[in-house]
């Protein structure tokens, strides 16, 4: 019989606290799923896969949740609402299929203002235990 595999999904931020937490109530209970021989997870998923990966005890993975004091910090959206509603419904309209529309939309995505390559890994990576 082949190992076992804990597969993990997205979530952003608020998903990689709950699944935490998850993983953390599944324990206390019984049902430690750390030990699996294969961890996959998507986004969020990936985030705690990883941080299972490296080792450290779910409580202290618990507690880079929980506490504010270990908590890693996130850059937060700006979003002017009424801006991006406009700008989507200009680039959409006259649209004749969905791969104009599909097109109009990825031209709107590469021309968003974001935050660098630079200060997005640097959040990544406070949110690793260990970089190995």
């Amino acid at each position: 019989m082949g190992g076992q595999a804990l597969v993990l999904g997205g979530g952003g931020v608020a998903g990689i606290a709950w699944t935490t937490g998850l993983l953390v109530g599944l324990a206390e209970h019984g049902q430690d799923l750390t030990g699996a021989d294969l961890l996959v997870g998507t986004s969020a998923g990936s985030v705690v896969a990883a941080q299972v990966a490296s080792g450290l005890p779910l409580a202290e993975l618990y507690a880079r949740q929980a506490d504010p004091a270990h908590q890693t910090r996130e850059i937060p959206a700006e979003i002017d609402f009424e801006k991006f509603a406009a700008d989507f419904g200009g680039a959409v309209t006259g649209a004749s299929d969905p791969a104009e529309v599909r097109r109009a939309v990825g031209r709107l995505a590469l021309a968003a203002e974001t935050v660098s390559e630079a200060d997005r890994r640097e959040v990544i990576a406070a949110r690793l235990p260990v970089h190995e």
